[in-house]
């Protein structure tokens, strides 16, 4: 143990996923695989200065000097993983151990191995500690807090990297939000609410004005009931939904349902707190018919007005007790509570908000003071303003505060109130004119709130905000500023959305799609923003809402507008990707048009792609054909290897359709080497499927499944939704060839994935699907393929991924 690093040390542990399938599987070649892994797990480390404690089987466990050396290493050895046939999951933590003869000993070792387990293949999951340890440039994804097997405390997890995987292996299954401060008082409110859940209260109201308290005490109430909840605990966030149509589609995508959502939710045992429904009350109805389905679905819901629905309990959210409310002034304002602040809090009517808001103001002024000038104000409100007593004075403790503000602290309060669902300090600055100086006036004041690298309002404030901002003489300037600065943060996208870096753009327009979306509500930019997020709506499994604003937007264009090519080229590709072949074509061929009248050469070349595959639905696969030859042509005259790239993959399609299978794997194989050369997994998901489906149809049914394994590890991540639904259709055809019930699950995830993306199964797809079904008894495995309906998506993936059958010889 000479070189062993001793004190303060970072652990890493490394494991193979799925070892023992995968010995099963590969027999033999498995020990060769294990053998290279084994060398490049060392070679990697030791390059950067790790120990090796111990290893085991196929397990790892190794002692870094510092985390940033250890972070190194693990994605080196990844790196150099990638390409093999074992998957690893590694955890990193830094802490203190006692270094023995034979290696480590300490509860920091046994919490390193816990955090490791609950990795997935190919994720690196690192401990608050090690992050702490690390600068801040390293890419890192907030995981939030965990409870982990043998610890009574909770972890809070960081992955390395933002690539997406399946929920971690943690012993708790909820997306809760952790409020960065602590919770003051509300013990019997939290009993009473845990309590009308446990008695059966399957739709709990939590009502009261803004500022009451709500969400926090729902968010309390849910965290304990975590452990009763076996399907999970999941908070659905509406502040920033405007539209009562979108509801489900928000739940839906919470839970990562796809298809029907009372299929997805099923008879799990699930608790949902909904949050902000006064909103969007008009889809209080829908809730009825979830839970009528959900035997076992219980919701939780703040608002501030009821639902009026049958079965609905009300829990009324009333002040804070005297007591609690001093308590919760002075642990916010950090001072001892004494009759003044008792009094002060009385006068606030004991809100939440209105106390935290007044706290605020301590550094400045004593309690007393806070009173005195807080009282004028009050009195005030309450003599004129014909509303509820408790929302009245809400209202005057958001405005004394505001008035309480600098100039400056004024006016960019106002005018962040043009964000939905918060902004990065960059939006901000560019927007709103914000100078950190500002804005750290206005957290410490408790009017915005910052979490990870967003800041926000909550919502009750954001509305006082909204009409300050209608006061403001530049109040259309600042919108126009929101909507222009969308925009171009979308035309920044748009390249990388065909890029190595489209998961990270991705992910990045996702943050901020609340914004995006209101922006796409501006005339001005409405058309050039619809075109430069064009493939963000099929990457993500948007095709219906693109559809839908695409036509709103195009409704009002102007052919002389140079914009509308792309926009028109956006609908027609999504209307290929939901077979309506009649739109495809009359959107095709005037995104083609109108492009060649405008000079764009790039939405030409696109535009061809979209008109070859509709007219190849009609049956012309000459014509097709040679749309697709000359979109390789300009793609290359233009340089823009992604065109050609998708043309070889539609040449690729044609030849499946007309037989030519050797043909096919040829094109499919060529666009394959051009995805991968120029770094994009999306055409590379596509194009290994592609290889796939000639394969199964020349019954190699092996080569099949390999190829979609690498399709299906490209997709995954980005959450390729398209992708990862023809990977798990053609690895269920060829699933029935080996393992009936696998067909099925597979198969049925598949249906409820198209469903969720409005596509539907043609030509030589439904050909194979057809073949495949011929060959299970559906009426034995009706039950399987309804769970694999009902399967979330993530789970899906790693469902496929895990140890498929091969084919004897095949």
């Amino acid at each position: 143990m000479a070189d062993a690093a001793a004190g303060a040390v970072t652990f890493v542990f490394t494991d193979v996923e799925g070892s023992t399938s995968l010995l099963r599987r590969l027999g033999g070649g498995y020990v060769d695989a294990l053998d290279r892994h084994r060398r490049a797990i060392r070679e990697a480390f030791a390059a950067r200065g790790g120990y090796e404690v111990d290893t085991q089987g196929d397990a790892f466990f190794f002692v870094f000097s510092s985390a940033a050396a250890a972070v190194a290493a693990v994605e080196a050895g990844q790196r150099a993983l990638h390409a093999g046939l074992l998957s690893v999951r590694m955890g990193i933590h830094t802490g203190e151990a006692t270094r023995t003869r034979d290696g480590y000993v300490g509860l920091d070792v046994h919490k390193a191995a816990r955090i490791a387990a609950a990795a997935h293949g190919g994720q690196v999951v690192l401990s608050q500690a090690t992050r702490n340890s690390l600068d801040d440039d390293v890419a890192v994804l907030d995981l939030g807090e965990h409870r982990v097997k043998d610890f009574e405390e909770p972890v809070w997890l960081f992955q390395l990297g933002v690539e997406s995987f399946p929920p971690l292996r943690t012993i708790s299954n909820t997306n809760l939000p952790r409020p960065a401060s602590s919770f003051v008082g509300r013990a019997q409110e939290v009993a009473e609410v845990i309590a009308h859940v446990r008695q059966g209260a399957r739709l709990l109201t939590l009502t009261g004005p803004g500022g009451s308290g709500k969400t926090r005490l729902g968010i309390e109430a849910a965290s304990s009931l975590v452990p009763e909840f076996r399907g999970g605990v999941f908070w659905i966030g509406l502040a920033s939904v405007d539209d009562a149509g979108l509801v489900r589609e928000t739940i839906a995508r919470t839970l990562g349902a796809r298809g029907d959502l009372e299929d997805h939710i099923g008879e799990r045992e699930l608790l949902l707190l909904l949050d902000n429904f006064e909103g969007v009350v008009a889809a209080a109805p829908e809730l009825s018919q979830l839970l009528e389905t959900c035997e076992n679905l219980h919701l939780l819901v703040t608002s501030r007005e009821l639902l009026r629905l049958r079965g609905e309990v009300e829990y009324p959210v009333l002040p804070l007790a005297d007591r609690e409310a001093a308590e919760l002034f002075a642990a916010r304002a950090q001072i001892q509570s004494d009759a003044t602040v008792v009094e002060l809090c009385q006068a606030l009517d004991n809100l939440p908000l209105a106390v935290e808001l007044a706290a605020a103001r301590a550094h400045v002024l004593s309690p007393a003071q806070t009173l005195e000038r807080l009282g004028q104000r009050l009195d005030l409100f309450r003599g004129g303003r014909d509303v509820e007593p408790r929302q009245a004075t809400l209202r005057a403790t958001i405005e004394w505060s505001h008035e309480l503000l600098t100039a400056d602290e004024q006016h960019l309060f106002a005018r962040l109130a043009a964000f939905v669902g918060g902004c990065t300090l960059a939006a901000a600055e560019a927007v709103a004119e914000a100078d950190i100086d500002t804005l750290d006036g206005l957290v410490r004041k408790s009017l915005v709130r910052h979490s990870g690298e967003r800041f926000w309002m909550l919502e009750t404030i954001r509305a006082y905000a909204l009409e300050r901002l209608e006061q403001c003489d530049d109040a259309d300037t600042i919108r126009s500023r929101h909507a222009e600065y969308f925009l171009g943060f979308a035309e920044r996208a748009e390249d990388e959305l065909d890029g190595e870096q489209q998961g990270v753009w991705l992910e990045r327009i996702e943050q901020d799609y609340a914004n995006v979306r209101t922006a796409l509500g501006v005339p001005d930019v409405a058309l050039r923003l619809a075109g430069a997020i064009r493939m963000f709506w099929p990457k993500r499994g948007y095709q219906s809402e693109g559809r839908r604003l695409l036509a709103e937007i195009l409704a009002r264009a102007d052919d002389a507008d140079p914009a509308k090519p792309k926009a028109l080229f956006a609908a027609a590709l999504l209307a290929v990707m939901q077979a309506d072949w009649a739109e495809a074509e009359r959107l095709g061929a005037a995104s083609r048009e109108l492009s060649l009248r405008h000079g764009d050469r790039r939405i030409a070349a696109q535009s061809l792609l979209v008109l070859g595959r509709a007219v190849l639905a009609d049956g012309d696969d000459s014509q097709a054909a040679a749309l697709f030859e000359q979109a390789v042509t300009l793609g290359a005259e233009i340089g823009r290897p992604t065109i050609v790239t998708m043309a070889h993959l539609n040449l690729g399609y044609l030849a499946l359709q007309r037989g030519d299978y050797r043909r096919a794997s040829r094109d499919f194989d060529l666009a394959r080497e051009r995805a991968a050369a120029i770094g994009d997994p999306h055409a590379g998901a596509r194009a290994l499927a592609g290889l796939a489906s000639a394969a199964l149809h020349e019954d190699r049914i092996n080569d099949a499944i390999d190829v979609l394994l690498k399709s299906l590890r490209l997709s995954g991540p980005l959450g390729d939704k398209d992708n990862i639904a023809w990977a798990l259709q053609l690895l269920g055809v060829a699933s029935a060839h080996t393992d009936h019930d696998r067909a099925a699950l597979l198969l049925g995830a598949a249906e409820t994935l198209r469903a969720d993306l409005g596509e539907s199964l043609e030509g030589v797809e439904l050909a194979l699907h057809e073949h495949a079904v011929s060959q299970l008894d559906l009426e034995r495995l009706a039950a399987t393929w309804a769970a694999g309906r009902r399967l979330p998506l993530k789970r899906a993936i790693e469902l496929a991924l895990d140890a498929p059958a091969r084919a004897e010889g095949g």
